[in-house]
């Protein structure tokens, strides 16, 4: 089955927990595609239950590796996130960057507000967007908000909504080695097959671009869930609470330097992705 992810910018989704003092790989990765050596940035904090302080540190951290401008979007409110500047401000951004906390407050607060439109129309534009955590598990169409790890395939014990639909048919979820998060990833991929998850380890990268080829950047890990070949599961007949069977779901994990094809749903080396660029 060919996956055809939907978007025109530039997504990086950043599994949490990210270096921001010492080799700063993951963010110097960011940076970097952004492409410019003199670029503005615009950090929202609005799923941070401290934003003041994430906009602070984000703010030092983006300013030592190069950026012009900062600009903190401390939005913690719909009303707020319907501010005409604010909207205009958005389309004059290198680098739109989403901070970890609460995806619920993002999807809840910002949804469908003229903030929200501005940065959905610079991604059809082509910009970069980058978000860590909340940030990033937010990127999905499906978007998971809840669901403790121990009980990840049980049925009914992860729970999810629409995300920012920045692209279509791929559910990201964080922190994935740490809070040993695989059974939540595997129940919301085989409750939607044609989905491919992606589980992003902390201090680790998604890279991913318009023709549906990442790279993983970063020290740690992300493991790609895929559920086409799926033959049998029993979630359709047992009662909430009751445990999963699944046949044959197909699991890759990548580190830095290796990457996917999600159109292709295929593992890339390092060598074969520096093929494709070089191509």
């Amino acid at each position: 089955m060919v996956l055809n992810p939907i978007f025109s910018g530039r997504l990086i989704a950043i599994g949490g927990n990210e270096d921001k003092a010492d080799e700063l790989i993951v963010l110097k990765r960011v940076v970097q595609e952004i492409g410019k050596t003199k670029f503005k940035v615009g950090v929202i904090t609005t799923a941070s239950e401290d934003p003041e302080q994430r906009g602070k540190d984000y703010h030092s951290v983006f300013t030592i590796l190069g950026a012009s401008r900062v600009d903190i979007f401390n939005i913690k409110e719909r009303g707020q996130a319907n501010d005409r500047k604010s909207a205009k401000t958005i389309a004059e951004l290198d680098l739109i960057f989403f901070t970890g906390g609460d995806q619920l407050r993002l999807t809840t607060i910002m949804g469908g507000t003229r903030i929200f439109d501005a940065i959905q129309a610079h991604l059809e534009n082509g910009a970069l967007i980058a978000g860590t955590s909340a940030g990033a598990a937010v990127f999905s169409d499906t978007m998971i908000y809840e669901g403790k790890s121990e009980d990840g395939l049980f049925k009914g014990s992860v729970l999810s909504t629409s995300g920012f639909g920045f692209v279509d048919k791929i559910i990201f979820d964080t922190h994935f080695m740490a809070r040993g998060r695989i059974g939540r990833l595997i129940q919301i991929v085989t409750s939607n097959p044609t989905c491919i998850g992606v589980g992003i380890g902390e201090d680790c990268g998604v890279i991913l671009k318009g023709d549906g080829v990442a790279e993983v950047v970063g020290t740690g890990q992300v493991i790609i869930v895929d559920g086409c070949g799926i033959g049998m599961s029993n979630i359709m007949d047992i009662k909430p609470g009751g445990p999963i069977a699944v046949e044959n779901v197909r699991i890759h994990s990548l580190v830095d330097g290796y990457g996917y094809n999600f159109r292709k749903r295929r593992f890339l080396t390092p060598a074969s992705l520096s093929m494709k660029e070089n191509s």
